[in-house]
């Protein structure tokens, strides 16, 4: 590795760790940069190779770990943030020459020089798989990690917020400060993974952006409304996830988490489809531009973006339109 490369790396891991510490924190203003915190390792990783993502994921992870005087946060950062990140960095990068039977034609000159190989690139149904995989482990490895228990959490939460609502709370209020909270608690098994997988697949295609902006992405555009799917045994998965979360134990917790990330990944699925199907109309963007905020404002919407990504991926002819 060469040495600017080195210091590419460090830095990348230092802007992520700052990016990231505003959640650790606490602070109101800062919070959100840590979404941001996966892109300065996805920019290490597809600019600079797969080497230089790893010297930035473990700096992010160190220099916060410093910075915070908890060893934990920088675990934190590492399993949900920068690990996932120079992994997929890396999965994004990886190519083979693609065998081509045909010769050299032949010039008016003697023979032509041949044609620079062409790769085939990891595909973007694996790699969308991959990043809602990392996700549900790393939810689930920061929820073994800090002992993660709905039965516990919901009476605390329940209790936090009667504190913050002051001591003249009747007993109907009560009620219903108990029945949020306990909502609140089994939402977040969804949330938590689906905003990881929104996270790392925002910043990654921003990455991408920057990247080939400045030259140094090897991976040539993809077409990403033709191309977004995922694998056909993901359907199965998102399916016996989903039965899981209906089984009263500790296993329910764990197929929320796969669902939440999995449903996630379809939803994301269905609305490239939504984008391949309007091109050509005229009005595309009022097509668009109504899809979103429907999806903003109701939740049916999503949820049918989230039945047609599974349709799109159930669908034999879809599967090998994306491998193509």
């Amino acid at each position: 590795m060469k040495f600017s490369a080195l210091l590419i790396g460090l830095a990348a891991g230092l802007a992520s760790a700052l990016l990231f510490a505003g959640l650790i924190l606490q602070s109101p203003t800062a919070v959100g940069l840590s979404l941001a915190a996966p892109i300065p390792i996805f920019l290490a990783s597809l600019g600079w190779g797969s080497r230089v993502g790893v010297v930035a994921a473990l700096t992010a992870s160190a220099s916060l770990a410093a910075v915070t005087g908890f060893a934990g946060s920088g675990l934190i950062l590492f399993a949900t943030m920068s690990l996932p990140s120079a992994i997929i960095g890396h999965l994004a990068g990886l190519a083979r020459p693609r065998e081509t039977e045909e010769p050299a034609a032949a010039g008016p000159f003697g023979p032509a020089e041949p044609a620079a190989p062409a790769f085939d690139w990891y595909p973007l149904e694996r790699i969308l798989f991959a990043i809602a995989a990392i996700a549900s482990v790393a939810c689930l490895f920061i929820g073994w990690l800090f002992g993660y228990n709905a039965s516990e959490i919901g009476p605390e939460l329940s209790a936090a917020l009667s504190a913050q609502m002051g001591a003249t709370v009747d007993p109907a209020m009560q009620e219903q400060v108990q029945v949020l909270a306990r909502l609140i608690v089994q939402l977040v098994p969804f949330i938590q993974p689906a905003l990881l997988v929104i996270t790392l697949v925002a910043g990654l295609h921003l990455s991408a952006i920057i990247t080939r902006l400045s030259g140094r992405l090897a991976r040539p555009r993809d077409d990403i409304p033709a191309q977004a799917s995922l694998p056909g045994f993901a359907v199965s998965i998102f399916a016996l996830a989903i039965a899981g979360c209906f089984v009263p134990s500790t296993l329910s917790t764990v197929a929320a988490v796969v669902a939440g990330a999995f449903g996630t990944a379809f939803t994301l699925v269905g609305l490239a489809s939504v984008h391949r199907r309007s091109r050509g109309a005229r009005n595309r963007t009022l097509i668009l531009i109504g899809a979103y905020s429907a999806i903003v404002f109701l939740t049916f919407p999503l949820l049918a973006a989230t039945a047609l990504g599974v349709f799109e991926t159930a669908r034999p002819s879809s599967r090998g339109r994306a491998s193509q």
